[in-house]
């Protein structure tokens, strides 16, 4: 998902919120930005396929730095 904080509408919110599993009381237990973390790393989970979105840097990334 692309930076989702910039483009969800309160109803796609909740679609995400129910494809993922998220309950009402889960919701109530959590902040916004919890309830996206946890969606987005849901749907990562479902595409193991995907390009990680960090890789791990090496000596030659640090010297370039």
């Amino acid at each position: 998902m692309k930076n989702p904080a910039e483009s969800v509408s309160t109803e796609k919110f909740l679609i995400l919120c129910k494809e993922a599993g998220l309950t009402h009381d889960d919701l109530e237990h959590m902040t916004f930005g919890m309830a996206l973390d946890y969606i987005d790393e849901y749907f990562e989970m479902k595409n193991p396929n995907k390009k990680p979105k960090t890789v791990n840097a090496g000596q030659s990334d640090f010297d370039k730095f």
